[in-house]
């Protein structure tokens, strides 16, 4: 949970405050989500964003990897242990990294298969109208 008490510091970067927005708009959404009457289109409209999300927190990690293997390339660093060589911290952290980034790429197909099959998802709402007509199934689409 987001802790830090100003994220409209100037000094504190933009993929920071960008970072710490997407996470409190998706404690937003399920605290929304909660309380709202249940709707495919709903479905189908979130599960893309969380599509998208995973994919970009994959793309993330995976950059994020590549900065910390190389972070004491250009600077001295210290592991405030004094026991453990830095490097060899900053090699496991970066390989953390990447077993998060593909974690991500396997629960991004998960919700992609959960997207497909909701997409296929209508209404049955078989009334008829003032005209005599039947309506069929309501249609999701985005």
């Amino acid at each position: 949970m987001n802790t830090h008490t100003n994220d409209h510091d100037p000094d504190t970067p933009e993929a920071v405050r960008e970072a710490r927005a997407g996470a409190k708009s998706w404690r937003t959404a399920v605290l929304s989500q909660r309380t709202a009457v249940p709707d495919h289109a709903d479905f189908y409209a979130m599960t893309a964003d969380v599509v998208d999300t995973l994919a970009a927190v994959a793309g993330l990690a995976e950059v994020l990897a590549w900065q910390v293997a190389h972070y004491g390339d250009t600077r001295p660093v210290y592991d405030d242990s004094r026991v453990v060589d830095p490097r060899e911290r900053l090699d496991a952290a970066a390989m953390d990294l990447h077993e998060l980034a593909a974690c991500l790429r396997g629960a991004d197909q998960v919700a992609n298969t959960f997207w497909s099959r909701i997409s296929h998802i209508g209404v049955d709402d078989a009334t008829t109208d003032s005209t005599g007509s039947t309506n069929v199934a309501a249609e999701v689409a985005r």
